[in-house]
């Protein structure tokens, strides 16, 4: 009797083996030995996840590649398995993300794509708090003065605009703070504002979107409530006269918790930190090139279709509504920003 448990249980042993080394040994790009696609919980992990399998699905519709999406648990876990990945992985790293990842790496990343949002192909770092706590103030001075002694809310001491940026910023001009308040994700962090856990948030921004029949063009220091709310009299345009915010206070007003309508009531902008370039879709240096290009092109034509558009498009997701094809040198503005060592040609 144990001389046939040791059989079996070697037979068990063997079979588990073969099975991985099947998995292993199987093209890359199959469903035995799919990419690996990462992503960072900005937003709603769930929502990430439901719209990154659908899209993934998409791709393999136009392609035959298959392609597993994974939410990480936090935005550090994506940059150790961007570290650790081997010739299999592809990403969406966060600005700061990528940047510490080609450092970390000595250079064995590479973006082919940037996100565009409505147009604009960099965001910002941005403070938002209750209108009826604080002003929008124009001068970095201004809104260091008025966030003093206040309590932060951020997202993930991983997220370039919800601590990262901001935070060297504080750091550099010795802001004291009354306490942090860890939010996990961009929408939670103004849900956690409205609900009184601090006096102020940053978050992702983005320009205002103008209303219909304006065409002025929005610049990177301009108002970031133009078209949206008028300071001296404290209260928004009237609808008929309002533009649309596309920053982190619209994907908020899609939760359910609040309405749109709601937060832009509420919440205001104290100021800005910035621009940032757009975040990324990211390989491995030893990826295959020819699945690498094939891929991306997808992605092009994904995001520029009726049904990709809606789900790259989604406020919580990441609020994609186009792509534009890009090199390392795109992140040197950043590294120059927070102090990272700028590659050399």
């Amino acid at each position: 009797m144990r001389l046939n448990k040791i059989k079996l249980t070697f037979i068990l042993v063997l079979a588990v083996g073969l099975l991985s080394f099947g998995a292993l040994s199987a093209e890359l790009g199959t469903k035995k030995n799919p990419v690996q696609w990462l992503f960072p919980p900005s937003t709603n992990a769930t929502v990430i996840q439901d719209i990154g399998r659908q899209i993934a699905a998409d791709i393999h519709e136009m392609t035959g590649i298959y392609i597993e999406p994974t939410v990480t648990a936090d935005y550090a876990a994506l940059v150790e398995a961007m570290k650790a990945a081997e010739g299999d992985t592809m990403a969406t790293p966060t600005t700061d993300q990528y940047a510490r990842i080609y450092q970390e790496t000595n250079g064995n990343v590479h973006p082919r794509l940037a996100a565009v949002r409505y147009g604009t192909s960099y965001y910002f770092s941005t403070v938002y708090a209750m209108r009826d706590e604080m002003d929008f103030h124009p001068t970095l001075e201004g809104v260091l003065e008025a966030i003093e002694g206040k309590t932060w809310i951020y997202s993930d001491r991983g997220s370039t605009s919800g601590y990262v940026l901001p935070n060297m910023i504080f750091d550099e001009h010795d802001v004291k703070l009354a306490g942090k308040v860890k939010s996990g994700g961009h929408t939670a962090s103004i849900i956690a504002l409205l609900e009184g856990q601090g006096d102020f948030a940053t978050s992702y921004g983005s320009p205002p979107l103008p209303p219909k029949g304006v065409y002025t063009t929005w610049e990177y220091g301009d108002d970031p409530e133009m078209w949206i709310y008028n300071h001296h009299h404290k209260e928004l345009l009237p609808e008929k006269f309002r533009g649309k915010v596309v920053d982190v206070r619209n994907a908020a007003g899609e939760t359910g918790m609040y309405s749109y309508e709601e937060v832009i009531e509420k919440v205001g902008i104290v100021g800005t930190f910035g621009p940032i370039p757009n975040d990324s879709v990211t390989f491995t240096n030893d990826f295959p090139k020819e699945m690498e290009d094939e891929i991306v092109e997808a992605i092009i034509k994904h995001i520029r279709s009726e049904d990709g558009s809606e789900l790259w498009g989604d406020p919580n997701f990441y609020e994609w509504t186009d792509v534009e094809k890009i090199t390392d040198d795109y992140y040197d503005s950043y590294r120059s920003l927070v102090g990272y060592p700028v590659p050399e040609d």
